[in-house]
């Protein structure tokens, strides 16, 4: 699977939300990544997610950027925002099901609570791993790391 397509796929799908919202999507993903060994959709959804969430909890004229890069027989790739970020307390129960940020005002609860388990479930499945910093009021950065497909022979 090509992660420079499934992110160009995932960012497809969330770019009117953030047209709407005024929030620019940067993406750093080069064609020449090479390829992982995954489901396809299952990747899109992790993405989408992360974008989705970067979209959604962003503040308005805000950025999100996407990086991707070869390291240590993977691809890490950065979903960072700019956006109202996640309170210190809080980052240890996000990947939980069904866990929302609490958040002082309600219009800033967007979200099931679903979207981050699911990411990182789909990441694990892809024996790979996602983490998060986040700084309330700048913003957070997801961060994932997916092994490349070992060569059959």
């Amino acid at each position: 699977v090509s992660l420079a397509t499934v992110i160009g796929r995932a960012i497809d799908t969330v770019k009117s939300l953030a047209e709407e919202k005024g929030v620019s999507i940067e993406s750093e993903v080069s064609n020449a990544l090479p390829d992982i060994r995954g489901d396809r959709k299952s990747l899109e959804q992790l993405f989408t997610n992360l974008l989705s969430n970067a979209v959604k909890f962003n503040v308005y004229g805000g950025k999100v950027r996407v990086r991707a890069k070869e390291e240590k027989k993977g691809i890490v790739v950065e979903v960072e925002d700019t956006g109202i970020g996640i309170p210190k307390e809080e980052l240890p129960l996000i990947f939980e099901e069904f866990h929302t940020v609490k958040r002082e005002h309600p219009e800033q609860r967007k979200g099931t609570g679903l979207g981050l388990s699911i990411a990182k479930k789909i990441a694990e499945a892809h024996s790979g791993n996602i983490t998060v910093r986040s700084e309330p009021g700048k913003g957070s950065c997801f961060t994932v790391y997916l092994p490349i497909k070992e060569s059959e022979g």
